[in-house]
């Protein structure tokens, strides 16, 4: 195996800290699964394991391929000799042995999403109930009271997630409710982290009691039994003789002193990430300057700059992007978001050559709308794909129902398409046949509600369905249930134009369940939504949603004995509730995902991390969406909190701080800012370097002219330009 400049000194690795900042592209499981199997080779690691941890299950079964492929090409054995596993699992294992010294049943069970959703949400309900909602409408500015009647529910879905975030950074700072209790003591007025503090009292008292901790518990008793068992915490750090940690610019306070700890005896430990792809830090408690910390204090430190991924004139574009803001960012707290870190190109050896497309693949292009940007989208892809028909293609955008809109548009001019967000049309098309099920059953004589229903199971673009589904408003429910559709069909709309014979079919079948729910509608609504799942055909995900969503609706009547048909269905149906969306995530994890020529990907910017195409459009480069001022208007802020409220996060997370004895600054909600600011930047560097021969950055106006094209895409626009006219004359 022949390694690159870059690489080989990585490959020489035999003991002790390595630090392996890589950029985009460089091959860092590449590397980290050909440095495991040449220690294994060797036989430096024995009598220990080589410990590989990564952060998704997808990442562990690629580590463990590509380990396994390199040794059995040398005739290599070696199944005992490494562990490849998640930071969570590794967790698992330690607390396993002993869950008793940290004063948990061994019978102890880590609580899923859905569960910790139900519990949580019924903690704040019943705080809620006592005092919460007086406590609550003390934080809402006089606008925010106003409308409170209106916006009330909307506000506290918000709510969920302000106390979930700070309940994550009170328990990963080890601040139990306890210890939150004395040092809230002496604190007066109105503070965040008070306002939630019976919350996690009780959220902490309902895990014990039903026996369960999460995920938060788990990195953190497994850390602390380590501390306190010498036996077992010796006898993990003589198990694993090397630890490799991937994506650690993505790694947690807790997580990074359990791998410190576990590799004290050896110091045999290699973290290996990219900074400039830190995009995790505004919605987890993972934090960067973890892994910059340690790439200050390693023994060794080898950069991964050379990159065959992308286009020459790629990488100078993120490149450029590295420099303009790091000497030239208009806000001096933002010139650090990037390291200065440039990605080299290969050079000197055939097999590691970047790609060369035929002409200048970088274009730019501001537009008066959104509704511009997608038609012009909508006509490049297609153009593209006729050109290019095995190049790969994805779209970028920041938020999930862009993404949802963009696929709906594609696949309306016949282009097939992969979508990667947290409300992909596969997310939301079994909730919303649940939702728009128990809406009609909840008004069974309601056409409009039965129409709704038909439009949603029929997802397909057939022959006639437009007309049809508008013409059934104009009959009797009874007369759809009772007829055969083929006989009413041909009564009703002989004189109109053909249609697929497939709709009727389909509507038929349709009818046929309705009907059959209908004998049922005496069920418990549990059972209901179980037999609904039962007479739809349904792939395993959406078997597991269907379960998820009785199993919650159950736990919830044990609270709510009134809750209605009509409630459930409000819930089901909104893509924003924060109960279902978080349900999703779990069901619907995207693993091993590979882009194919023949369908295009629609991704959120976020969800595209570790992926690659060969043509990348970015879209929606707005000043909204990547802000480069500190003023203005934030996501992060919630408009209808009082002034000194409107980012509730930020400031507890800066109460805490202060709790902690450390250094706060002076105006948490500027920190926040410049945080997400920072963030964002990193969030282009991602997007553009996604892109391996073919880029193309779009932003536009609103239809208000309230936003407008980031600063950024002006900068880089100026730089394609200028590119551009060098590249015409060469």
């Amino acid at each position: 195996m022949q390694f690159r400049e870059d690489q080989k000194p990585i490959m020489e690795y035999r003991g002790g800290t390595m630090a392996v900042p890589a950029v985009p592209g460089a091959g860092k499981t590449f590397i980290v699964a050909h440095l495991a199997a040449k220690i294994i080779e060797e036989k430096i690691h024995k009598p220990g394991k080589v410990l590989i941890v990564t952060y998704m299950n997808s990442a562990v079964n690629n580590f463990k391929s590509r380990i396994s492929s390199v040794l059995e090409n040398k005739g290599i054995t070696a199944n005992g000799d490494y562990e490849v596993m998640t930071i969570h699992s590794l967790a698992m294992k330690i607390l396993k042995e002993r869950p008793d010294v940290v004063g948990i049943n061994e019978e102890f069970q880590i609580i899923d999403d859905l569960k910790k959703i139900a519990f949580l949400n019924e903690c704040i309900e019943n705080w809620r109930r006592k005092n919460g909602e007086r406590i609550f409408r003390l934080l809402l500015s006089d606008n925010g009271n106003k409308k409170y009647n209106e916006k009330g529910e909307y506000y506290w879905r918000d709510f969920f997630t302000i106390a979930d975030n700070l309940i994550s950074e009170l328990k990963l700072n080890s601040i139990s409710p306890e210890l939150l209790l004395e040092r809230l003591e002496n604190v007066e007025g109105i503070s965040i982290v008070k306002s939630i503090s019976q919350i996690y009292d009780a959220y902490i008292k309902k895990l014990r009691i039903e026996g369960y901790i999460d995920y938060n518990d788990l990195l953190l008793l497994s850390y602390k039994a380590l501390l306190l068992d010498d036996k077992l915490r010796e006898k993990f750090k003589n198990k694993y003789s090397f630890i490799f940690e991937d994506e650690c610019q993505d790694s947690n306070l807790v997580q990074s002193k359990i791998l410190l700890l576990l590799s004290e005896n050896n110091n045999n430990l290699v973290r290996v990430g990219d900074l400039n792809q830190s995009i995790m830090g505004t919605f987890t408690s993972s934090d960067p300057k973890f892994f910059a910390n340690f790439c200050s204090q390693a023994e060794r430190k080898h950069i991964m700059n050379m990159a065959g991924r992308s286009s020459n004139e790629i990488i100078n574009l993120a490149n450029y992007l590295v420099s303009y803001v790091r000497s030239e960012h208009p806000e001096e707290k933002c010139r650090g978001a990037l390291e200065e870190q440039y990605i080299r190109v290969m050079s000197g050896m055939e097999e590691f050559k970047n790609p060369e497309p035929e002409d200048y693949g970088i274009y730019s292009y501001c537009f008066s709308s959104w509704d511009k940007v997608k038609e012009t989208t909508l006509k490049a892809v297609k153009n593209f794909k006729i050109k290019n028909p095995d190049k790969t293609i994805g779209v970028l955008v920041p938020y999930n129902n862009q993404v949802t809109e963009l696929a709906k548009e594609l696949r309306r001019i016949g282009i097939e398409c992969d979508e990667l967000s947290t409300t992909s049309e596969k997310r939301i098309k079994i909730t919303n046949t649940l939702g728009y099920m128990l809406r009609f059953l909840s008004e069974p004589d309601n056409i409009m509600r039965f129409k709704e229903l038909i439009n949603c199971l029929i997802d397909e673009n057939l022959l006639g369905k437009e007309e049809l589904i508008g013409r059934i408003s104009n009959c009797e429910i009874e007369d759809l249930l009772e007829n055969k559709i083929a006989d009413l069909y041909e009564n009703q709309f002989s004189e109109e134009k053909l249609v697929d014979r497939k709709l009727i079919e389909l509507l038929e079948k349709y009818v046929d369940t309705i009907k059959d729910l209908l004998k049922h509608n005496e069920m418990s609504m549990e059972r209901l939504i179980l037999y609904i799942g039962n007479l739809l055909k349904l792939d395993v995900n959406d078997k597991a949603m269907v379960e998820a969503v009785a199993s919650y609706i159950q736990y919830e009547q044990k609270y709510r004995t009134d809750l209605t048909l009509e409630e459930v269905s409000q819930r089901l149906l909104d893509v924003k509730n924060s109960v279902f969306k978080q349900i999703a995530d779990v069901i619907y994890e995207i693993q091993g995902y590979e882009p194919t020529p023949e369908r295009v990907t629609i991704s959120t910017c976020h969800k595209s991390k570790g992926l690659e195409w060969d043509c990348v459009f970015l879209l929606s480069l707005t000043d909204y969406n990547f802000p480069s001022s500190l003023s203005g208007k934030f996501r992060s802020d919630h408009y209808y909190f009082k002034e000194e409220f409107k980012n509730p996060i930020a400031l507890g997370k800066a109460e805490i701080q202060k709790m902690l004895g450390q250094s706060i600054c002076n105006n948490p909600f500027i920190q926040a800012r410049a945080d997400v600011v920072n963030e964002k930047i990193r969030l282009l560097y991602v997007g553009i370097t996604r892109a391996k021969e073919y880029l193309l950055l779009m932003s536009n106006y609103d239809e208000g002219k309230k936003d407008c094209p980031s600063k950024y895409f002006d900068v880089l626009k100026k730089f394609i330009e200028n590119r551009k006219a060098i590249y015409k004359r060469m």
